[in-house]
C-alpha cells in the first residue's frame, strides 16, 4: 500500500486504475499502475512480479518431483464443483493454505494432496 500511496499524487500521463481495494475500518481506494518504464514504483512492481514467477516455478518443480500437480487437482475440483473452502476442510488445512497450494505459492503438503485427490476421484466415479 505504501507504493500505491506514492502513485496517488503522481501526475504521470500514462497512469491508470488497475484495481480497487477494501481495507479495514472502511478504508478503500484504487490501485494504480502506469506505462512509464523509468518510474521507480513500476520497476519495483516488475521486479516483485518476476520474483513471484520464479517462486511459482520452483514450487511447480518441487511438487512435480513428488508427483503432485496443483493444476490437476484444481481442474478436478472445478469439474466436481467443489469450493476451495470445502477442499481445505477435506484436506484438514486452512483455506488460506489450500489456496496457496492450489495457486502454487506454497509446496503441497503430501497428506493434504492425498486426501483431496482421493475425495475428488471418489466424487468423479
Amino acid at each position: 500500500m505504501i507504493l500505491n500511496a506514492k502513485c496517488i499524487d503522481c501526475k504521470e500521463p500514462t497512469k491508470f486504475v488497475a484495481g480497487f481495494f477494501d481495507g479495514e475500518n472502511g478504508s478503500h481506494g484504487c490501485l494504480y499502475d502506469c506505462h512509464n518504464k523509468k518510474c521507480e514504483i513500476k520497476q519495483i512492481k516488475e521486479i516483485s512480479a518476476s520474483k513471484e514467477v520464479q517462486e511459482r516455478s520452483r514450487v511447480q518443480l518441487a511438487n512435480g518431483d513428488k508427483g503432485m500437480y496443483a493444476g490437476y487437482i484444481a481442474a478436478l475440483r472445478r469439474d466436481a464443483k467443489v469450493t476451495m473452502f470445502r477442499m481445505a476442510q477435506i484436506g484438514g488445512c486452512s483455506s488460506a493454505d489450500y489456496s496457496a497450494y492450489e495457486n502454487e505459492r506454497k509446496e503441497f503438503d503430501p497428506e493434504v494432496y492425498r486426501k483431496c485427490k482421493e475425495y475428488l476421484n471418489a466424487v468423479r466415479n
